[in-house]
């Protein structure tokens, strides 16, 4: 895991830094009651546009379990890099790995704030990590991923949406009520993402509060 620079200076202030107590793997044991275990991050792989060989990179990675998703679904066939905040989730993202025999390349920074080249990647992706940021985050997390973009690379925002009728919408009102931003419940990040030349594809449901919307870098 790599420090990236000024991380202990911005923890509290980008956004939710999981301590002890609700990160590593006390966060992955509420993550899992709450409904987003291993079976949902499964579902997330599954409507990304995934090839053998990409190199990825996942913006609020927490435990990283997005990543290993992935790996699993592409053989291990690919490069994942992982961006958080939390020392604590990145050292538990790291146990993780080891026991999946899931190579992860994890750095400690903030998304808006990225170490790598332009035109980097061949995909971005952040599940339920944008809810856990301030709007300012968000916005500079999206131009940030326009930048380390391939042309043509996919960027996928998976978060908190406005909610479709089901019955775990009911059972999880007070959460997602609690998760949810201006962005997200206005349907706000396309546009957000077309001012930085991402392209709006594709969005399904992957729960009745949680939406997959699928961006292209035009070239």
């Amino acid at each position: 895991m790599k420090n990236l620079k000024g991380c202990e200076e911005i923890n509290h202030i980008k956004g939710n830094n999981f301590g002890w107590l609700f990160g590593g793997k006390h966060y992955d044991f509420f993550a899992t009651i709450l409904g987003f275990g291993m079976p949902y991050y499964n579902q997330v792989a599954e409507v990304l546009p995934l090839e053998t060989g990409m190199s990825v990179l996942d913006l609020g990675c927490g435990t990283e379990s997005v990543g290993i998703a992935i790996s699993r679904h592409l053989a291990k066939d690919v490069d994942i890099h992982g961006v958080d905040l939390s020392g604590t989730q990145l050292d538990y993202a790291i146990i993780k790995g080891l026991r999946s025999g899931v190579s992860l390349n994890l750095y400690r920074g903030s998304m808006d704030l990225l170490p790598f080249s332009d035109g980097s990647f061949d995909l971005v992706v952040t599940s339920v990590a944008f809810c856990e940021t301030t709007s300012e985050v968000r916005k500079g997390a999206i131009m940030e991923a326009s930048r380390v973009l391939k042309d043509k690379g996919f960027f996928a925002i998976v978060d908190c949406a406005k909610p479709i009728l089901g019955m775990d919408t009911v059972m999880m009102l007070p959460f997602f009520m609690f998760k949810e931003t201006a962005e997200s419940w206005n349907n706000h990040y396309p546009d957000i993402c077309l001012e930085n030349n991402l392209i709006l594809e594709n969005e399904i449901y992957i729960k009745s509060y949680v939406k997959c919307q699928l961006f292209r870098k035009a070239d």
